[in-house]
């Protein structure tokens, strides 16, 4: 794996220096974890921020009754614990991975020492930063405002707004349905009836791990978007 060239493609380390890519892909640590494997804790302390170069990891809480809500998932190309940078703190959620990922785990010193020459890295993790807060925001919107059908509707609009290919009317679910159930605070049967009754209802299709929106408008009013 090419940890400099992953590095020079990333925004938040955008308009470093070829010097300063180096620097960072040399103080990096790539390491990858299996199905199911705790990356770090929600009691352990770290001063370390991590990208997904494959694979797929969650974040997630527990109750004290064993209840799991998924907060949040990574997927290639995506950071998480960016929290921890320029402070010695514990890890606010257990980060596990969904399947075989490979992560690069970048030091906070490293950046530290990075902003002291260049504070151009700041302003982008701010911007990364102000990203997840504006979807952590939206995330909680949705499990305190609305109900499991619209928070389902809510959830598919905004994936395929933010589909790669450029085809903003279809979904690939990430995970499992088991899975995404977690993250919108629900369970998979009510998931999956839900789901039937939107293809019933022509605002959706379904095959496999694909969703195709079919009736924006309607999937749209249906969300309260």
């Amino acid at each position: 794996m090419d940890t400099h060239k992953i590095i020079e493609s990333l925004p938040i380390f955008k308009g470093l220096s070829e010097k300063q890519h180096i620097m960072l892909a040399e103080s990096a640590k790539t390491r990858t974890y299996s199905p199911g494997q705790l990356i770090i804790g929600d009691e352990d302390r770290t001063k370390t921020f991590y990208l997904v170069a494959t694979g797929r990891v969650k974040l997630s809480k527990t109750s004290y009754d064993g209840r799991e809500q998924t907060l949040y998932l990574f997927g290639p190309r995506e950071l998480f614990g960016l929290c921890a940078v320029f402070s010695d703190t514990i890890f606010p959620a257990n980060a596990v991975a969904l399947e075989k990922s490979t992560l690069i785990i970048f030091p906070g010193e490293a950046v530290e020492a990075l902003a002291r020459q260049d504070p151009l890295i700041l302003f982008n993790i701010i911007f990364v930063l102000s990203r997840q807060l504006k979807d952590s925001m939206h995330a909680i919107e949705s499990l305190t405002l609305k109900g499991i059908p619209q928070r389902i509707a809510s959830y598919l609009l905004t994936a395929a707004a933010r589909n790669e290919s450029g085809n903003h009317e279809m979904v690939t679910l990430p995970v499992t349905q088991r899975e995404l159930a977690k993250l919108l605070g629900t369970t998979p049967e009510t998931l999956s009836r839900i789901l039937r009754q939107m293809t019933v209802d022509h605002l959706i299709r379904v095959e496999g791990k694909t969703v195709e929106i079919t009736d924006r408008e309607s999937l749209e009013l249906f969300a309260g978007v």
